[in-house]
C-alpha cells in the first residue's frame, strides 16, 4: 500500500515534468537558453525515473521484512539492510533531479516555466527528505530489540514519511496548476 502510493506520487509528477521537454520559449527567452533547459530537464526526468526504481525495490524489500516471522529475524535484517541501501540511491536520485531542474530554472528561459521548474526543485528536495526518512522503518527493525519498539518506531516513521509525501504532492500540485494555467508553454 504504501509502495503503490509514493510509486503513483512520483509517476503522477514525473510525467508532468516529460511535458516540460516540449516547452516552447517565449518572449525575452532564447531557444538556445530553452534547448539547453529542456535538455537539463530531461537529465532530471530520467534521475527521477531511477529513484522511482529504487524507491519500488526498497518499499518491496520494507514489505517482505513486514510480512515475515519473528523467527526469521536475522534474514529480516538483512532484507532491512538492502532497503536502506535503496532508499539512500533513490534520495540521491532525487536529489539530482532536483539540481538538474534548478540549473535548467537558472537560465534565461520563459518566467513561467522558470516557475515550474522552481516548484520541481522544492518538491524533488522534498522528496529526497520523504526517502531518506523512510530509510528508518527498516532501519527501526536492524536496531530493535522487540517487536513492540520496532512497531513503535515504524509507526511514527511512516507518519512523517506520509507527512512528507504529502507536502511533495502539494508542491508538485501548484507545479501543474502552473503547467494547466499557462497550456501555451506546454506542447501536449
Amino acid at each position: 500500500m504504501a509502495k503503490s502510493r509514493y510509486a503513483r506520487g512520483l509517476l503522477a509528477l514525473s510525467l508532468l515534468v516529460l511535458v516540460v521537454l516540449a516547452c516552447r520559449g517565449g518572449g525575452s527567452t532564447t531557444s538556445t537558453d530553452t534547448d539547453k533547459a529542456n535538455k537539463l530537464v530531461d537529465e532530471g526526468n530520467a534521475a527521477v525515473q531511477d529513484a522511482k526504481k529504487f524507491i519500488s525495490d526498497a518499499e518491496d524489500k520494507k514489505n517482505q521484512i513486514m510480512q515475515m516471522d519473528i523467527r526469521r529475524l536475522a534474514e529480516a535484517r538483512v532484507r532491512a539492510a538492502e532497503a536502506i541501501v535503496s532508499y539512500d540511491k533513490a534520495a540521491e536520485k532525487c536529489k539530482e533531479a532536483a539540481q538538474k531542474y534548478d540549473e535548467a530554472s537558472r537560465l534565461q528561459i520563459n518566467d513561467k516555466f522558470k516557475q515550474y521548474l522552481i516548484l520541481k526543485v522544492k518538491e524533488y528536495n522534498k522528496r529526497a527528505e520523504m526517502v531518506e526518512t523512510a530509510k528508518g522503518t527498516p532501519q527501526a527493525l536492524i536496531e530493535s530489540t522487540n517487536r513492540s519498539s520496532f512497531v513503535i518506531r515504524a509507526n511514527s516513521n511512516n507518519a512523517k514519511v506520509d507527512q512528507l509525501s504529502k507536502e511533495a504532492d502539494d508542491i508538485g500540485a501548484q507545479a501543474e496548476k502552473i503547467q494547466k494555467d499557462n497550456p501555451d508553454l506546454f506542447k501536449k
